[in-house]
């Protein structure tokens, strides 16, 4: 933060998990540098972060997706048992083609590779903090395409229901599910939850995908 503008973070609680020590520690120090949170709790194990989140949940978790405990998947279904408003964030060394999607299907915000810079990771804890949504990661296919971009399902816009119709218009026009929810009078979890559904109906893995398709099916 510079200057003296308010920092919008200052209030927040920050969990980390990664049982990797350096990466933790200098994902740690980026974290605090970068958005001073209130308290940022690191651990190395993910059933002490699983319990911390469920004592004190924490506006946002920051969860390495493959934990020599715990797999990363299992806290985040405990968290959205409980209906806890956590915000989450997973990381991992070896993404795979079936992540976004499953992700997303979890009420995940953000997937980012390891591999890529700590900066990415600051910009996917901003985007999601803000109210968006952030997936960067390089995936293998999931088989060989012989073109450059994916396919489209050969569903029309009636596939969707009239609600997930509007939200994905809105999502062609790049709002982030914040405003989307300003726009159609619903919580940000909400339309995270519709976006979801609406990947999953179509097949689908990435937003870039489905602004295609809805650009094709006339919701654009």
């Amino acid at each position: 933060m510079s200057g003296n503008a308010p920092n919008p973070y200052a209030k927040l609680r920050f969990v980390l998990v990664d049982d990797t020590a350096s990466f933790r520690e200098l994902l740690k120090d980026s974290l605090q540098k970068r958005f001073q949170p209130k308290a940022l709790v690191d651990f190395a194990d993910g059933r002490a972060a699983l319990n911390e989140c469920l004592a004190n949940p924490p506006d946002l978790l920051i969860a390495d997706l493959y934990l020599r405990d715990i797999d990363g998947r299992d806290v985040v279904n405990e968290l959205r048992r409980r209906d806890l408003p956590t915000r989450v964030i997973m990381l991992t060394a070896h993404p795979e083609a079936q992540l976004p999607a499953e992700l997303l299907g979890l009420g995940v915000a953000g997937f980012v590779d390891k591999n890529s810079p700590l900066e990415q990771i600051d910009r996917a804890v901003q985007c999601v903090l803000d109210g968006g949504m952030f997936f960067s990661a390089t995936v293998p296919p999931p088989v060989p395409k012989a073109t450059a971009e994916p396919a489209l399902p050969r569903l029309g816009a009636n596939a969707l229901s009239e609600r997930e119709q509007q939200v994905a218009r809105l999502v062609a026009r790049g709002l982030l599910s914040k405003e989307i929810a300003g726009e159609l009078n619903l919580s940000t979890r909400t339309v995270e939850k519709h976006r979801a559904r609406i990947l999953a109906r179509l097949g689908l893995h990435d937003t870039p995908t489905l602004v295609r398709w809805c650009l094709r099916n006339g919701l654009g």
